[in-house]
């Protein structure tokens, strides 16, 4: 697209209207997501190395528990946190398996496979069908470190999803490494706000000047309340002010730069939402994420991860304050903008939804994707 092209395009956009009030509090729609979305297609989950050799982690796919393991051969598997014998959860938290998670009720065990092993004083002679009472399985794959789960037995692979439904091109940034990288910090978060608000609000920059005043001076884009640089329209990225290479309040952060990266990405930042969860911000000297665990309809927990080159980790004196701490200064300003939203959703003034003007482009496609999955 020239810049003439995105001109026209600004003033051709026909400002098509929002969702409707009620598909961000009415719990029948949040039950339609669960089944429709989260439970039927691939669902973030985390990173590789939260599961360690021998360990499991209990994680939460939206009102179902399901258990990581990962045994010391290092294969990684994943099951329905429920006992056989009469439901009772089985695992909570994370922590060391050993050779067996043991059901705290009734102290039945399974192998990290899945297997049943053992049921206390259940008598061999019974016609306890032991061979099928395995936990449930729970398809896994992993992509850049990430680790994702589906519920459903008919999900096409996980390559599919993100193929069809990331907000950008999810294979071009393998100069990245990520899935070499590690996680050098983290931070969670409580948002009062439905999920969809938090991807609304990532995908356009219209509250930037008002919200972000420190962002805004770091990106100069910003200003105008677009994402996506006028007069280089076909390129994906976000040029940081000149001579700045990092997302911090100098533009520097002292850490050493990602190995690979081209000559383009020095003063760059690119940010890409993979639906249903999770939102990867690729900097010069770090990527961070955003993973989205819907809650309820006006609550989210947001698990922000900070990845960085292992020996940049291990390195003496690593400090990652400079970056983390500016995301969560911008994070805190957006969380309170998405819970104030959230609060004006239930109003009359918005129960047919509101509008969207040309630099929402980016929220209207997100509209778009959503509805493909929650609709069919």
């Amino acid at each position: 697209m020239r810049a003439d092209e995105y001109t026209n395009a600004r003033e051709a956009w026909p400002t098509p209207r929002t969702l409707v009030g009620a598909d961000y509090y009415a719990p029948e729609v949040f039950e339609l997501e669960r089944e429709r979305i989260f439970h039927s297609g691939w669902y973030c989950v985390g990173r590789e190395e939260d599961i360690a050799s021998g360990g499991f982690v209990v994680v939460d796919v939206v009102g179902e528990s399901v258990v990581l393991v990962r045994d010391r051969e290092g294969v990684l598997r994943a099951f329905l946190n429920a006992c056989r014998h009469r439901g009772a959860r089985l695992c909570d938290g994370s922590g060391s398996a050993g050779r067996t998670l043991v059901c705290p009720y009734h102290a039945w065990s399974y192998r990290l496979d899945g297997a049943l092993a053992g049921t206390p004083n259940v008598a061999d002679d019974e016609s306890l069908d032991r061979a099928n009472l395995g936990l449930i399985s729970v398809t896994l794959e992993t992509w850049d470190g990430f680790v994702w789960v589906t519920l459903s037995a008919t999900t096409p692979p996980l390559r599919d999803q993100l193929a069809r439904h990331a907000s950008d091109d999810p294979f071009q940034w393998e100069r990245y490494g990520v899935g070499e990288l590690v996680v050098g910090s983290k931070r969670v978060y409580d948002v009062a706000a439905n999920w969809k608000i938090i991807i609304e609000n990532y995908n356009e920059c219209l509250h930037c000047v008002n919200i972000h005043p420190e962002l805004v001076q770091l990106v100069p884009l910003y200003k105008s309340g677009d994402v996506i640089e006028p007069a280089e329209p076909d390129w994906n990225g976000n040029r940081l002010a000149p001579g700045l290479h990092s997302f911090t309040p100098t533009g520097e952060s002292g850490l050493p730069l990602l190995p690979g990266l081209e000559e383009n990405d020095a003063n760059a930042f690119y940010g890409c939402t993979y639906l249903p969860n999770l939102i990867v911000n690729y900097h010069t000297d770090c990527v961070s994420t955003f993973m989205l665990s819907p809650q309820a309809p006006d609550r989210t927990t947001v698990t922000c991860h900070y990845l960085f080159r292992p020996e940049t980790v291990s390195a003496r004196g690593f400090d990652p304050s400079p970056v983390v701490d500016f995301r969560h200064l911008l994070a805190g300003q957006d969380w309170a903008v998405c819970e104030r939203t959230q609060q004006g959703m239930s109003s009359r003034a918005f129960k047919d939804g509101g509008v969207l003007p040309y630099n929402d482009r980016y929220v209207h496609a997100f509209h778009e994707r959503y509805r493909a999955l929650r609709d069919g």
